[in-house]
Formats: C-alpha cells, structure tokens, sequence
C-alpha cells in the first residue's frame, strides 16, 4: 500500500479508535466509582499489553541507555494519566464529541507552537497563514460544539 495513503489512514484510525475510550472508561467508572482508579486499570492493562508485545517483537525485555537521559523524556506516562483521567470526568458533562473537538483543538494549537519553534524537534516548521487559518476554524468549530453540545 501506498504510504502516502496508508499513514495517514493509520493516524486516521487511531484517532477514531481514540473516541472510544472515555466512553469505554465511563462505564467502567460506573463499577469502580473512581476515576483514578480506572485510569489505573486502563494503564495497567495497557502495560501488559505493551510487555507482551514488547517481548514478542524483540524477544527480550526492554534495554534503556541512562546516558543522557533526561528525567522530562519519561513525562509521556504524566502526561497520558492526566488526559485519560480528566476525559473521565469530563465526558459526563460535556460528552465524548465535544471533548474531543476541544481537547483536538489543544493538541493542534500546542503542536503548532512546539512545530513553530522546534522545540523538542530537530527543525523548525514555521506557522504559515494558512497553517493558521486552519487552526482558527478547528478551534472555531471546536466552540460550536461545546456551545451546541
């Protein structure tokens, strides 16, 4: 297959896949009646997952070279808790389709920004006007939809 077509299918599907989630967790929360705690177990499953096919796909456990590391590179895991948790409490006043218009609109304004002035890349990508543009009618519609929610 094409990878002019596939990757952007690839990222397509797993956005989609992504609207799945909170609601998968907001039922869950219904038998755990904590947000924490489901965002425990779904990292926990998601972790084992991980070793599985970590293990499968290399055939040993993991190696981490320490030289150079910063303790920031390891924020993924932060990061990932904290949006998996705040959707949990979020979807149930605002529902799935506005969360993700507005937490989209987050993620492309910051992009953006950290593409704008390489940070954490290896290059700049300039904001261009119509880059621009885009953003401002992603975040527009972003706002209809909380406002129309």
């Amino acid at each position: 297959m094409n990878i002019a077509i596939f990757f952007p299918l690839v990222a397509f599907t797993v956005g989609a896949m992504t609207a799945f989630q909170p609601l998968v967790n907001s039922r869950l929360n219904a038998h755990v009646n904590s947000p924490i705690w489901v965002s425990f177990i779904s990292f926990v499953i998601g972790t084992i997952l991980l070793l599985v096919l970590g293990l499968v796909a290399t055939g040993k456990f993991m190696e981490l070279e320490t030289s150079g590391l910063k303790w920031w590179m390891l924020a993924s895991g932060f990061l990932g808790a904290s949006y998996v948790t705040a959707a949990l409490i979020v979807v149930p006043y605002l529902g799935v389709a506005t969360l993700a218009a507005l937490s989209t609109c987050g993620v492309l304004v910051m992009a953006a920004f950290l593409d704008h002035f390489g940070i954490l890349a290896n290059s700049p990508n300039p904001i261009t006007w119509q880059k621009g543009l885009g953003l401002t009618l992603l975040c527009i519609g972003a706002i209809i939809t909380l406002k129309y929610k």
